[in-house]
């Protein structure tokens, strides 16, 4: 806050000379040439003394309050108000050394400062605000278990107060549209919109209708229920295959502006993306899998339909083209045994990354010390905090599961710092000692009291009652000390003698 004041300060003053002696070395060069100016280089300079400077001032207070804005969150407003308030000091402490101040100055530039301040914190703010709703609406998202759970993520977290209603639908193509999930804040009538489908067809990106261009049925029904304005965004899959439709409501006429469809449109892939997750889970829980592997067993069962099943049922149509051509044409005998040996080749390159990638993305290519590291620095990338890895003892093979739970121990603590701790540094921390492998995770943020949280708090769908079980499944505790004031530092044991009867018994 007070280098960016200083610097707009400083900057309006620096760019103002710099034009006021570029305007004198062209006049210069024009009165060497023969050609005369109307305004001589005196005349200019009072002019950007009295209205350019000011207005270089306000063009540069503006950002800079706007990037304490982001940086700050809540309190943007009053830190850009601030921030606008130390430019102007600045700038009157350097017109001290041309002369004295200006009177009309003295209220000018702190004016300027406050006004600009206030817009560019105001900007900063409503920013920051926005990527927080997308980010505790991607979270939420992750924790939903149906599409209506899909469809409250959404409404509660990026609806804004004229938002009267937020519809799911599926589109199978072949009939009317089908509501998988609606949502609707308190107070609004309850209900679910007329099918978007006949009207809307299938758009290919955010589509904004007034109630008074559709049927009059339809006109009737959103009129009755305050509907002004609707929003209507396509569902696509991983892939861009149409999955189906997100309909917004809107009591306001203009209810969405050009923000706003940024905003809803990147709802609307979170939206498809979670669903198609909901449909791939359900359809492994209908298949009977085991809850320990329902996840990952879903995920393969999409990547094998993809695939291996397509990559052998070229291999099957090859090696019966190649048997009906055994007797007649030994050139297309040939040619249907390669391409048959070519895609049996592939699929089982396919196979082989398929077994490989059961291990988490970070884990794939990197021991655990690495995926922590790089871990840290994506973290530290997007949340301005810095975050390092330190690595004590002899670094040794784990299992996958105990890899799994350290790693996704260290995230959710990440995350958890991020969103509560306002903290200015953390300190991760793996150490091999003796029996045990450790994780520690140190921040020196705001802390809080454990004994006030009631059991199952730290965050939906990985809080910390969840992390404790996912590390006692490893055979390892997990302990959190804290206190308000006096940052945390949270705490994973997984026992090595567990792990290496793990990895001998595996082999």
């Amino acid at each position: 806050m007070l280098v960016a004041g200083v610097c707009a300060g400083l900057l309006s003053y620096v760019l103002s000379v710099f034009l006021i002696s570029l305007y004198a070395a062209t006049g210069a060069i024009a009165g060497a040439l023969g050609v005369a100016r109307e305004m001589g280089a005196g005349r200019f300079g009072l002019l950007m003394a009295d209205y350019g400077m000011p207005l270089l001032f306000v063009l540069l207070v503006i950002p800079a309050s706007l990037l304490v804005g982001r940086r700050t969150g809540g309190p943007g407003l009053l830190h850009g108000a601030l921030t606008g308030l130390v430019a102007a000091a600045t700038h009157q402490a350097v017109g001290l050394l041309f002369g004295p101040p200006d009177p009309n100055e003295l209220l000018i530039y702190p004016a300027l400062g406050l006004g600009g301040g206030l817009l560019g914190g105001a900007r900063g703010w409503a920013a920051r605000s926005g990527e927080q709703a997308l980010h505790d609406a991607n979270r939420a998202l992750s924790a939903s278990r149906n599409a209506r759970q899909v469809a409250a993520a959404l409404g509660e977290n990026l609806a804004g107060s004229g938002v009267t209603g937020l519809c799911l639908w599926s589109c199978p193509g072949d009939g009317p549209a089908r509501p998988l999930g609606e949502w609707a804040p308190a107070g609004s009538p309850a209900g679910i919109p007329p099918d978007p489908s006949s009207w809307a067809g299938r758009p290919s990106g955010p589509l904004r209708i007034s109630p008074s261009a559709l049927p009059p049925g339809e006109r009737s029904i959103l009129e009755s229920r305050g509907v002004g304005s609707l929003l209507v965004l396509p569902l696509l899959a991983p892939g861009g295959r149409f999955r189906g439709l997100m309909t917004v409501a809107s009591r306001r006429r203009l209810g969405f502006s050009r923000s706003d469809l940024r905003v809803w449109s990147t709802a609307a892939r979170m939206a498809a993306l979670a669903l198609e997750n909901l449909h791939l889970v359900e359809q492994a829980r209908r298949a009977g899998r085991r809850a320990g592997v329902l996840e990952e067993r879903q995920r393969l069962a999409h990547e094998i339909h993809d695939t291996l099943a397509q990559g052998f049922t070229s291999i099957v149509t090859n090696l019966e083209a190649a048997e009906g051509a055994l007797k007649r044409d030994h050139s297309a005998l040939r040619r249907h045994l390669d391409q048959a040996l070519a895609v049996a080749r592939e699929s089982l390159s396919e196979a082989r990354r398929l077994v490989w990638a059961l291990r988490p993305e970070p884990l794939e290519d990197a021991p655990l010390p690495e995926a922590l590291r790089r871990l840290a620095e994506r973290w530290s990338s997007s949340s301005g905090v810095p975050a390092e890895v330190f690595v004590t003892g002899e670094p040794r093979s784990l299992p996958a599961d105990s890899e799994v739970t350290l790693l996704r121990v260290a995230q959710e603590a990440l995350a958890n710092v991020r969103k509560h701790a306002r903290a200015g540094r953390v300190a991760i921390t793996l150490s091999y000692i003796g029996d045990r492998v450790v994780l520690d995770v140190r921040d020196d943020g705001v802390g809080f009291d454990p004994s006030s949280l009631p059991p199952g708090t730290g965050g939906s769908g990985f809080g910390l009652r969840s992390m404790r079980e996912r590390v006692g499944r490893a055979g390892g505790t997990l302990s959190v000390e804290s206190a308000p004031g006096e940052g945390t530092a949270l705490s994973a044991e997984v026992p090595v003698r567990l792990v290496a009867e793990r990895v001998g018994g595996a082999g």
